[in-house]
């Protein structure tokens, strides 16, 4: 199957794209994705599955409606072996999803989108190439059909247990001007950068049920928010006016916005806090009392 990778890239033909998760991002993908590639979303819920047969993938861009997508979907039971498989769940679903990858065949590329950087251990598990990815879009999930494209970014790709070639001819097939790929030879830095906007911005907004703007609007809990970013900083090996700068951006320009772990937890669902927080008390060698704060404080308005 890399050999029909190669070549469906090179001749700019359909890619038979398969997209794991109907929430923000899986819809997100699919809806751009589908437009000149053939798209299988693989979905856990049976009531999710019927909404998107009926009323296919419907984007809207800033809540304007910008187009109809269809797509075929299944149950993520039947997941089957594809030109490029897409993961697009959240970090705590990983468990359940890794069983289906793990009876695809050895040469079927598997790119994970995920926050955090717990998903790196994930993929080292499986037998098939994998891929990492950086999501720089805002999405919001209206409905099981409906995403909204609120922050017009980009996706940065790099290899993790895959091949750069392979990388590459994927990357070439799905880029689109409105919806663009890029590649990269340093993915995990950029996962770390990202990480940093996530553990600060994401248990904040949360604990104190705000939007995303009141990070630096909020002169408390900006307080908390420049200490968190300068122990998670220090962390990764991260400078720490260079990531306290992009916080203040991120925050800047999505300050309507609801994170995901502030929806998660309004919504009583599980959060990705483990795999962003909790990677990072697993990497500090040193006390971290913001970050083991806020931690604790996301556990126990989820337990």
């Amino acid at each position: 199957m890399g050999e029909v990778i190669y070549c469906l890239c090179r001749l700019g033909g359909k890619m038979n794209i398969g997209i794991v998760g109907g929430g923000a991002i899986g819809l997100l993908v699919g809806s751009y994705l589908g437009n000149e590639h053939d798209i299988t979303l693989y979905v856990r819920r049976d009531a999710q599955l019927t909404e998107i047969e009926e009323h296919n993938i419907q984007l809207q861009v800033n809540g304007e409606q910008r187009s109809e997508v269809e797509v075929e979907v299944k149950n993520i039971s039947r997941i089957s072996d594809h030109d490029c498989l897409f993961i697009c769940v959240k970090q705590p679903q990983l468990k359940h999803v890794l069983p289906f990858l793990q009876h695809l065949k050895h040469d079927t590329p598997i790119v994970f989108l995920q926050n955090g950087m717990g998903h790196i251990e994930v993929a080292k598990q499986l037998n098939q190439a994998s891929y990492l990815g950086v999501v720089e879009h805002g999405a919001s999930k209206l409905n099981d059909y409906t995403v909204n494209h609120l922050g017009i970014g980009k996706i940065v790709l790099g290899s993790h247990t895959g091949d750069q070639v392979q990388l590459t001819k994927i990357k070439q097939a799905i880029n689109q001007k409105d919806f663009p790929f890029e590649q990269s030879d340093e993915v995990t830095l950029l996962l770390k950068e990202k990480l940093i906007v996530n553990a600060v911005i994401n248990p904040l907004t949360a604990l104190f049920n705000v939007a995303n703007g009141d990070i630096i609007e909020n002169k408390h809990i900006k307080i908390l928010a420049e200490k968190v970013c300068q122990e998670v900083a220090n962390t990764l090996k991260l400078d720490e006016a260079a990531s306290w700068r992009r916080v203040k951006t991120i925050a800047h320009n999505t300050r309507n916005n609801t994170s995901s772990m502030r929806a998660d937890v309004l919504a009583k669902r599980e959060t990705e806090i483990e795999s962003i927080i909790g990677y990072v008390i697993e990497q500090g060698k040193e006390k971290l009392p913001y970050t083991t704060f806020i931690y604790h404080s996301i556990l126990a308005k989820s337990y």
